[in-house]
Formats: structure tokens, sequence, C-alpha cells
């Protein structure tokens, strides 16, 4: 009887020690302080896109990018516009000024490059990544992304191997960030600061973006290339630094390859480039393009920057 009496107690003793920590792991759950604010942000709807028209009516703008409100855009014939609406995958802009990227003047202690001419000495050393290294084109491999490593990655090769017969010393990461989700920035940033530890004068971190291949698609010289959008996030602290050596390529590419840039996006988030001034976002060519033709557009791209 006492034997039968002790092993309910225990019972009951272990049943109230097991409701307990059930209870603790429930409210350590649900107090827990959410994840920071992520360095970047990706799209969810994964290969749909946003189209934007201004304040008449006209089309300005699709992409993949998140659109947000007090976004901005400096188009190709260097229209200046900041977003006011978003619904679902339309958003609204008002044009906000215009400028002449060819003679705005960069202060000096911003960037060190005089004359408008980015990166010119040979030997100096450079370096690319990729945030998402699982971005692929569906001309090519008939998906927009392959997990692990997608077509990306030798956009970045034919960037880089144009790069280092101009002279410079380019360090390419391929390191793997996936999976593509909201935390993609944050390892990525792991990667951008071994990056900045070899002093390298620029950094470069290389997409594809999502819209209908007619958004980004040209002709320069006579040979058919996708065109390429500069990304600065608008929450890094320092983004004028940014944006001023955005503007001098977009300048520099508007003078030898015009039409080879569409625009300059400045998006919510830092895309983590406050770490460094020179810390760029390359979105070349859509996912409905092809390996050629973004491999094409790296190749001019990488005239612009030497």
């Amino acid at each position: 009887m006492e034997s039968s009496t002790y092993k309910r107690y225990l019972w009951i003793f272990f049943g109230l020690l097991l409701g307990v920590m059930a209870a603790s792991y429930i409210i350590n759950t649900l107090t827990t302080p959410q994840p920071a604010k992520p360095r970047g942000f990706d799209n969810e709807l994964g290969t749909a896109y946003v189209t934007v028209h201004d304040t008449d009516g006209n089309l300005i703008l699709q992409t993949g990018l998140p659109v947000t409100v007090n976004d901005e855009y400096i188009s190709a014939e260097d229209i200046h516009y900041i977003i006011i609406r978003v619904d679902g995958d339309q958003a609204l802009a008002r044009r906000k000024s215009e400028y002449s990227a060819r003679t705005e003047t960069v202060p000096a202690a911003t960037l060190s490059y005089p004359n408008n001419v980015i990166l010119r000495t040979a030997g100096k050393k450079l370096a690319v990544y990729h945030t998402h290294n699982d971005e692929s084109y569906l001309l090519t491999s008939g998906k927009s992304a392959e997990p692990p490593d997608g077509d990306i990655l030798k956009v970045g090769d034919s960037m880089v191997e144009a790069l280092r017969r101009s002279g410079f010393t380019v360090i390419h990461n391929k390191e793997n960030h996936n999976p593509h989700d909201i935390n993609a920035y944050n390892r990525s940033r792991r990667t951008a600061v071994k990056l900045l530890k070899n002093s390298p004068e620029a950094i470069f971190d290389i997409h594809r973006d999502s819209a209908p291949l007619s958004a980004y698609l040209t002709t320069i010289n006579g040979v058919e290339t996708a065109q390429v959008m500069i990304v600065i996030g608008r929450s890094n602290p320092n983004m004028k630094a940014n944006l001023d050596f955005a503007r001098q390529v977009k300048a520099t590419a508007d003078n030898i390859y015009p039409g080879l840039m569409r625009g300059i996006y400045m998006g919510k988030g830092d895309y983590n480039q406050d770490l460094y001034p020179q810390a760029l976002l390359f979105e070349i060519g859509t996912d409905k393009g092809s390996l050629t033709i973004a491999s094409n557009a790296a190749r001019l791209l990488s005239d612009v920057v030497t």
C-alpha cells in the first residue's frame, strides 16, 4: 500500500515538473526578442516583380526588388523619383528632381578618383562576391534558381576575368550563403568583412533581378546584352558615400556604353554597404534572360570601373 502511494506521488511530481518545463519553454519562446532587422531584403514573391509608374501614368521601372514607400530611383535618363505608394505588385512614384550625373561634383573626402575615372590604377585590388549564390537565368538553365550554385557565379567569373586582364588583382569569393532567405545578407556580411581585410579599392555584390526580359535588354555596339542596375541601401547611415560612388559609375557607363545602365535604386536595408564607402550591389540582367547576355554586360561593366 505504501509502495503504491509512493509511486502515485512520484508520478504526480514528475507530471508537475514536466508541466512547469513546458510552460517555461512556451513563455521563453513568446518573449524571446525578434532577430535584428536584416541587412538586405529578399523578394518574398519569388520571381514576381513590382511595376512602378509615375504620376503621369508612365512606366518607369519593373523590378523583383522589394519596393517600399520612400524608396528612390534614379532612372537611366537621370530623373530622380521617390516611391509614394505601393499596392501589391503595383507602385506609384513622383518625380523628385533631375540632375546631371555627368557634371555633379563628388566631394573629395568621399571619393579619391579624379576626373570621373573609376579605379584606373592597374594592380589595385577589387573584391567580388554573391549574397544569392543560387540565382540563375531561365533561357540558359530553365530555372531562375539552382541551389547551391547558379549561373550568377559565372557572371561573376566573366567580370573578374575581364578585370584581371585590365591589371587588377581581384578576389572572387564564391562562398555559399544559401538558403535564399531573409537572413542571406546577414550570412554574406561575414564574407564581406573577410574580403575587406584585404583592403580592396571596391567591393561588389553581384546579383540578377526578376523582371520581364524587355526591361533589361539592350544592344551595345551591335551586341545584345543585359542592362545593369545599381542598388544602394538607404538604411545605411553613410549612404551618401556609396551613392556618390554609384553615380560616378553610372556617369562613366553612360559616357562609354550608353544604355548599359538601367539606373540606381535606393531601397530599404543597407545591403552591407555600411561596411565600406565603395561597396555596391549590381543587378545584372533578369531571371527571364540568359547567361550569355548577362556575361556580356558583366564584361562591359568591368570596362566601366577600370
